[in-house]
């Protein structure tokens, strides 16, 4: 169920909402630590309340509310999802990106596919199964409303689309999230996705929802990240899984990728096929933003380490080390 300005009222501990039989103020259970999500982004005088939406776990017999808002006085939306709930019961040749004055940065890599909806250069794999699942379900019910043409189905049908698009949402949000996290925890100044233009044809298997997904996360990430002071990059995207992303060889050949696995066909490397994906967008970014504080009048040497963030540790755009781990 969705809730607006005028169905939902917000205080510290607990909502008012309203219902057929009357307004109904459940408490919230919140993350101990302070401040949380709920007490930055919907008690703030920083953000307005945009919507939000009531959702029942019939698994776990909870309700859930997923709470949109909006930043006030700038002018540009941004959403955050703080989700509360209660019992039942109660590539190299890339253009360049501006020099940020941090010589020093730690890069973390993102590939955005359809086998997994994003793939770090640490290699944390956000898996897109049970977002396909509900697009697929969804779809499946939309099919069987339109087929009925009754006015009731035209309405539920219009309620169908809301829930969709709320549930999609929310997903996309949390993957959000956890990423710009990954990347903090793990010291990184930078956040590099590859370019979104002519994603459907790089990515002709895409389906409508995967090319939203990927636009949606890369907004989100976008504004997160640079609430807590990490910026976000883009990077052309060609031969990204074609190329070797050991230092040590950076091979390209159109064969090399078979599904989810990609083998070198010069040094044997075998990996992930995503993960050599994420690695090599983070190093594209590295190499490039080297090579412009090399050439830069104001970059001093010029020997300013710009590193990408791997599992098992970083590997540096300039040098031509093998890669440890995995």
């Amino acid at each position: 169920m969705d809730y607006d300005t005028r169905s939902a009222t917000f205080y510290r501990n607990e909502v008012s909402l309203a219902t057929v039989e009357g307004r109904v103020d459940p408490s919230f259970v919140l993350p101990a630590d302070s401040p949380t999500p709920y007490e930055r982004y919907v008690l703030s005088e920083d953000y307005e309340f945009r919507e939000s939406t009531l959702r029942y776990d019939a698994a776990t017999d909870e309700f859930y509310l997923s709470i949109s808002t909006r930043r006030t006085g700038g002018g540009d939306e941004t959403q955050h999802v703080s989700s509360t709930h209660q019992k039942r019961s109660g590539d190299d040749d890339a253009e360049g990106s501006e020099d940020t004055g941090h010589p020093d940065q730690t890069v973390l890599g993102i590939d955005l596919g359809v086998n997994s909806l994003a793939v770090s250069s640490i290699g944390t794999f956000w898996q897109g199964d049970d977002y396909d699942h509900w697009c697929s379900e969804f779809e499946k019910r939309r099919g069987e409303m339109q087929q009925r043409g009754t006015q009731a189905a035209h309405n539920a049908l219009l309620r169908l689309g809301k829930r969709e698009e709320a549930r999609r949402k929310q997903y996309i949000h949390t993957v959000a999230n956890e990423l710009v996290t990954e990347a903090v925890e793990h010291d990184c100044d930078v956040i590099v996705f590859e370019g979104l233009t002519d994603i459907r044809e790089r990515l002709p298997q895409a389906n409508w929802h995967h090319v939203w997904a990927f636009r949606r996360l890369f907004e989100y990430v976008s504004y997160k990240a640079l609430e807590r002071g990490v910026s976000v990059e883009q990077v052309e995207p060609n031969h990204m899984s074609q190329r070797c992303s050991r230092t040590d060889c950076g091979f390209t050949h159109d064969d090399k990728r078979h599904g989810e696995h990609f083998e070198c066909q010069k040094c044997g490397y075998k990996v992930n096929a995503d993960y050599n994906a994420a690695k090599n967008i983070g190093l594209r970014y590295a190499r490039k933003r080297t090579h412009k504080l090399r050439s830069s009048p104001t970059s001093g040497s010029g020997d300013a380490p710009v590193d990408v963030r791997i599992h098992g540790g970083t590997l540096n755009g300039k040098s031509h080390r093998p890669i440890t781990g995995d």
